[in-house]
C-alpha cells in the first residue's frame, strides 16, 4: 500500500499544463525549469513534475516515457490519463473498480485507508485525484474493441459501394414470373338449371378448372 499519493495544490493548472504538453515539443526532460519556460512559474506549480512521474508519464530523472509520446496526441490523451489514473491509484479500484464515480465521503475513506494519513492529507489527494479523474477517459478498451468487432462482423456486402448491393435474394431476382388470371362469367338470368349446368361443363372442358 502506498503512503502518499503525489498532488498539487493548484489542482487548476493540471488541465494548462497538459495542453501545453500536447502543443509544444516533446522534451528530452521535463522538469521544473520546464514548466517554468511553459509559463508555470508559481511555486506550487512544481508538484505537476512529481504527478506526472507518478502517473508514469516521465522516468525518476524526467525523461518521458511511452505513455508520455500519447499524452501528446489529441485523438489520445484522455484514455491513456484513464489508465494511468488506474494504475497510479491501483489500491483505490481494488475496493471500487469505478472509483472516480463514487461518492466523495467514500473515495476520502477510500484513500484513508490506504495511506493512513491525516484528513489534511487525504484531502489533497483527493482533490487532485478526482482532477485528474475528470479529464480522463477510462472507457479506452471498450471502445476500441467494439470498434474492432464492428469492422470484423460487416458482412462483403457492406464494404461494397450502395450501387453495387444486391436489393434482394438472388433467387428472387432470377426467378421467372408469375401470371394470374381472373376470369368473370355473367351468367343469364333463367330458372333452367340445365343452362348452368352446361356452361360449366364448358368451362371445365376448355379451361381445366
Amino acid at each position: 500500500m502506498p503512503e502518499s499519493y503525489p498532488y498539487i495544490i493548484s489542482n487548476n493548472k493540471i488541465e494548462p499544463i497538459l495542453a501545453k504538453i500536447r502543443s509544444a515539443a516533446k522534451p528530452d526532460r521535463f522538469s521544473q525549469d520546464l514548466l517554468k519556460k511553459y509559463g508555470f512559474t508559481a511555486s506550487n506549480d512544481r508538484a505537476m513534475v512529481a504527478v506526472l512521474r507518478g502517473l508514469g508519464f516521465i522516468t525518476e530523472n524526467g525523461t518521458p516515457t511511452e505513455y508520455f509520446d500519447r499524452l501528446r496526441d489529441p485523438n489520445e490523451w484522455k484514455y491513456v490519463l484513464g489508465e494511468r489514473v488506474r494504475a497510479l491509484y491501483s489500491d483505490l479500484y481494488a475496493l471500487d473498480t469505478d472509483m472516480h464515480k463514487a461518492p466523495e465521503n467514500e473515495i476520502k475513506g477510500a484513500i484513508s485507508r490506504v495511506t493512513g494519513k491525516d484528513d489534511k492529507s487525504v484531502g489533497r489527494y483527493f482533490t487532485t485525484f478526482k482532477t485528474l479523474a475528470s479529464l480522463a477517459r477510462f472507457d479506452a478498451r471498450l471502445a476500441r474493441r467494439d470498434s474492432g468487432q464492428q469492422e470484423a462482423e460487416k458482412g462483403p456486402e457492406e464494404d461494397k459501394p450502395a450501387e453495387e448491393r444486391r436489393e434482394e435474394p438472388a433467387d428472387r431476382r432470377y426467378r421467372e414470373p408469375d401470371f394470374h388470371y381472373n376470369i368473370q362469367i355473367h351468367l343469364p338470368v333463367t330458372t333452367d338449371v340445365s343452362v348452368y349446368n352446361a356452361i360449366f361443363r364448358s368451362l371445365k372442358e376448355h379451361l381445366s378448372i
